[in-house]
């Protein structure tokens, strides 16, 4: 559904992406993790073609590329981008709001009363959005995502501002959207998120993807146990070689090859910090996040 083929940014000596490449399907949910200033942002720009690339190609469906204007206003039609909280109209309603992204690309707006609904947004979306707070103005923007009702949606921190509740709550939707067809990308600093409705994360560093994590696909399972750096160096010796030590404060180690009786040796040993949690599961995003951005 979607191709990006050697792409390449640069800004004067500095290359933000670096010969990129990447495909995407529908009914696909993909999050974008990266530092600031490390090409999020970047990447979506030209998805959306707010950027030109330095060299390099998007293409949808096999075809459509941004180089014919008549095959940019089809994919304009296909594809929707996560408004700014700085470009929301003081003046007017939320309503409003979702009435002109449904307008724009849905061509009708007799969905919108139901979205509001499903956000909990019907006791103030009649109001102007000059008397909303940070989190109502965030719900809005996902709202009107949602009104425009595009196969392809550009989500840059969309959860940012936004209480527990209301993250669950659009996570539920996100996998709601995707049951739909729908091909998400989000970019997120909540990365324990990511793994409640992703289907793969992809992680940007260097102007390149160093890794991508797929949910379901990796069954390997790690006791992680919290411990401080004195900690770890008491047991360092007595760990096995394949072993993680991240961010300075989780280790991992993990649970394939080794035997049944090395497994409870293992789990004795480290049950002498009961002060500390430890847990058994496969590495998440939060993991590979301090892996490949913490770690030295």
């Amino acid at each position: 559904m979607l191709s990006i083929k050697d792409i390449t940014v640069s800004y004067k000596d500095k290359k933000v992406l670096d010969k990129l490449s990447l495909t995407a399907e529908k009914g696909e949910i993909i999050g974008l993790v990266a530092p600031n200033g490390t090409g999020k942002t970047t990447l979506f720009n030209v998805i959306a073609n707010y950027l030109k690339p330095n060299t390099g190609k998007v293409t949808f469906h096999g075809k459509l590329s941004y180089k014919q204007e008549k095959s940019e206003l089809l994919i304009r039609k296909q594809m929707a981008t996560f408004p700014d909280q700085g470009d929301l109209l003081e003046e007017l309603s939320g309503v409003d709001h979702m009435n002109l992204y449904a307008n724009m690309w849905k061509g009708t707006k007799k969905h919108v009363p139901q979205i509001l609904e499903q956000l909990n947004m019907t006791s103030y979306a009649k109001k102007k959005v000059k008397t909303y707070s940070l989190g109502m103005r965030q719900r809005l923007c996902f709202a009107m995502m949602v009104a425009a009702d595009t196969p392809i949606m550009l989500m840059d921190e969309l959860m940012n501002g936004l209480d527990v509740e209301n993250v669950a709550l659009i996570s539920n939707l996100l996998l709601d959207m995707k049951k739909q067809d729908k091909l998400i990308f989000v970019a997120s600093h909540l990365l324990e998120n990511l793994d409640l409705y992703a289907d793969r994360v992809i992680f940007l560093k260097d102007g390149v993807i160093i890794h991508e994590h797929r949910h379901g696909e990796d069954s390997n399972d790690y006791v992680k146990l919290e411990l401080s750096p004195e900690q770890y160096e008491k047991i360092l010796n007595q760990l096995p070689k394949d072993h993680l030590y991240l961010g300075n404060h989780l280790c991992c180690i993990p649970l394939a090859g080794m035997e049944i009786t090395e497994q409870s040796r293992m789990l004795e040993k480290l049950l002498a910090y009961k002060q500390k949690e430890l847990t058994i599961g496969p590495l998440g995003t939060v993991e590979y996040y301090e892996k490949y951005y913490l770690d030295k």
